[in-house]
Order: C-alpha cells, then structure tokens, then sequence
C-alpha cells in the first residue's frame, strides 16, 4: 500500500515548489487508483511521457511500490531546434537538473525512479516494451505531444506496455489550448481498434467548461470494476455518466470545491462484489 503520510506530505509541502500541473482533483482519483490496484493485486511498472519537472511524476513514484520502477520519458532540453531552445535560461527550464533535484527532495532515490532523455515519436511499440519490461506497466501517464498525430502515436506506446489490469492517464482532454489532441484520442479510438475503453473523465478544478481533463482508460476487461470502485471512493465528486468514444457510462469527477475521496472499506468492497454480480448476470 503507498505510503499515506508521503503521498500527504507531497501534496501538502512539496508540490507546490514543482513547476508544472497536478490539481487536487485529479490527486484525489489517482489515490483512489493506487488503491483499487493494490486491492485488485495488481502490479508493475508506472510510466510517463512528458515528464518536464516532474509535478505528477513524484507523485507516482510513492506509489511504486518494491521491486517496481517509475520510468519517467520527456526529450528534456536534448532537441533545442525543435523546442525552441535558444537561451540558457530555455536550457535550464527544460533541463533534467529540475526533475533529479525534485526526486532527490522527496527522498526518491534511483532505486525507484528511472529517467530516460528520448523523443517518444521517435520510439516504436517494441522500443517502448524493452524500455518498460515488456507489457508490464500499471499506470501509464501520457503528457507529451500534444498534436492529433503525436498524442495517437503515444497512446499505441502505452497501451504496448500496458499490463492486463493496467491503465493509461491522457491529459488534457477537451483542453482550448490543443484542441486537436482531443481528435488525436478520437482517431486511436476509430481507427486503431484499441484493447481499451474509458473509464472516467476527470475534470480540472472548477467548472467543467475549463477542459483540461485527464482521460482515464483501462483494459476493456477491467473498464467495469474500475468504473464500480472509483464511483464510490470518490462518490462526494462523481458528477454523472456518459457516452463517450462509443462507450456507455463513462463516468464524469468535477471538482467545483476541495475534492473528497473516501476509504475502500469492506462496505465498498460489498457494494462493488454486488454490481460486478449483478453485470455478470
């Protein structure tokens, strides 16, 4: 199980000295996430592409738990002329100087925290899985390209490397600033055919027509008692269900105050043994 008290410390203390975005909001569900997989015993690597100073990735690295490795992908400031590099101080913004000084400051040493300096277009589905171990990541955070071709491309990365009770976490659904990445996630669905289906849509702090919300996809095996456990744990946010990508009820967390996220108890584990029965039958 994480460690609470770090997982607290790093959200209260130390976040906000890292550059880059991780709203309570989304905090809250991922929690929830580390701790319907440890209740479901499922185990791996965790990813991210687009890692910059690492405000998420610390985040998932307390979740790693032994024997697992956080895996954190970004070119860093290794391709100026595509970035757009041209100053020391663009150098040292993009730098991977940030992100070793943020893991060093959470304690996370590099037992537990891996960073690779790549291009992730650049690296095919096979590339991806020597990377990872094979198909053996639980949770995998893509943030990287934002273009409709480069975030299609990144989503066949990591469902490459996904594990059977895996999920992916895509950022910025329905975000004004990169409308195309949205159709970029549309395409993946149409016309790659994925083993995956969405699981929720959560929501940036505020009201929902902020956009920004993180994607969360699952192994369609899967997609059901995700959807049961997080309805319940973070029921006080889960504002309603939906279709989306040609799904049903494809659940929705808006986070108009501080977000509330409730312990998986033995009544929860009741309430979700009884609708996976009753879809079973």
């Amino acid at each position: 199980m994480p460690d609470a008290a770090k997982l607290t410390h790093y959200l209260t203390e130390l976040a906000k000295d890292v550059d880059g975005y991780l709203q309570s909001g989304s905090a809250s569900v991922i929690w929830s996430l580390f701790e319907v997989q440890e209740e479901l015993g499922i185990t791996g690597n965790i990813a991210e592409i687009g890692v910059y100073h690492g405000r998420l990735f610390v985040f998932l690295c307390h979740a790693a738990a032994d024997g697992e490795t956080a895996i954190a992908i970004d070119v860093f400031d290794s391709q100026p002329h595509i970035q757009g590099i041209e100053t020391d101080e663009d150098r040292q913004r993009f730098s991977d100087t940030n992100l070793k000084r943020n893991l060093a400051a959470a304690g996370i040493g590099d037992d537990k925290a891996r960073i690779v300096t790549a291009n992730s277009q650049d690296m095919t589905r096979p590339d991806m899985q020597a990377l990872t171990g094979g198909a053996n990541v639980r949770l995998f955070s893509v943030d990287g390209d934002h273009s409709r071709t480069g975030v299609r491309h990144d989503l066949g990365l990591a469902e490459a490397a996904l594990c059977d009770g895996g999920v992916i976490l895509a950022d910025d659904l329905f975000n004004t600033l990169c409308p195309s990445l949205t159709e970029g996630i549309i395409d993946y669905f149409g016309a790659d055919t994925p083993d995956l289906e969405p699981v929720a849509i959560i929501a940036s702090n505020g009201p929902l027509i902020t956009g920004g919300a993180k994607l969360l996809l699952a192994r369609a095996q899967f997609a059901n008692v995700y959807k049961a456990y997080l309805r319940l744990l973070n029921r006080e946010n889960f504002r309603h269900a939906v279709p989306f990508l040609g799904f049903e009820n494809v659940l929705v967390f808006d986070f108009q105050g501080a977000p509330v996220r409730h312990p998986l108890d033995d009544a929860v584990r009741a309430a979700v043994a009884r609708f996976m029965s009753e879809e079973a039958h």
